[in-house]
């Protein structure tokens, strides 16, 4: 009767084998499973279990499509993870994903193809790691970022404005003092024009501030 294959620390095919899936299945921060090659999801972990929400009774056997958001679905997005993974060995992605409850995660993901010793595509492993947190403070970043160049710009406008309302105000005393010149009523007709236009555009960057501030 022939020995088990051994590695060359005495540890048979089998058991390594066997010690790999537990290390999967104990790895419960990254969805772990595999797929056939048309997609159907063959094996599962605690971590898939954790993130996605499904158990490997209910998920084992259904198609990897269940996991994209309906619009990535309708565009196609799962079929070409999976031709890009066969066809360049791997691909990365980046983006929604759905739970079985229907709440979205942003999920980080790689998928690898399994090919046998000719060449054949067997399958594929797939690890999914959430980055809602990540991104959430991605955003929270972007938000501050674009506040602050707001405040930066609504500086340099607010010296602008304050700047014209003061020459218009010089322009309207020295022309008080020319109230007997026949050019002073046209004098202080244009300095309250100019104090007319700058309070218009006050009122315009006003209201465009409060509009980014209900679209933030």
């Amino acid at each position: 009767m022939d020995s088990p294959e051994r590695s060359p620390l005495g540890v048979t095919a089998e058991l390594s084998s066997h010690l790999a899936a537990l290390l999967v299945d104990a790895v419960d921060e990254y969805a772990i499973f595999a797929l056939r090659p048309d997609g159907v999801v063959t094996t599962w972990n605690r971590g898939a279990q954790r993130i996605k929400g499904y158990t490997a009774e209910e998920i084992i056997g259904r198609s990897f499509s269940v996991f994209f958001t309906p619009e990535d679905v309708n565009a196609g997005k799962p079929a070409r993870e999976l031709a890009a993974a066969a066809a360049q060995g791997q691909s990365r992605d980046e983006g929604w994903r759905i739970r079985k409850d229907g709440s979205r995660f942003w999920a980080n993901v790689t998928l690898t193809a399994i090919t046998g010793t000719d060449g054949r595509l067997e399958g594929y492993a797939k690890i999914t790691r959430d980055d809602t947190d990540r991104r959430r403070m991605e955003e929270q970043v972007r938000r501050l970022e674009l506040l602050s160049d707001r405040e930066r710009i609504a500086g340099a406008m607010h010296e602008t404005i304050v700047h014209r309302i003061f020459e218009a105000s010089m322009t309207m005393e020295a022309a008080l003092g020319l109230i007997t010149n026949p050019t002073a009523e046209q004098r202080v007709r244009t300095a309250i024009e100019t104090l007319d236009t700058t309070l218009k555009q006050i009122r315009t960057i006003i209201l465009d501030l409060d509009t980014s501030d209900e679209k933030a």
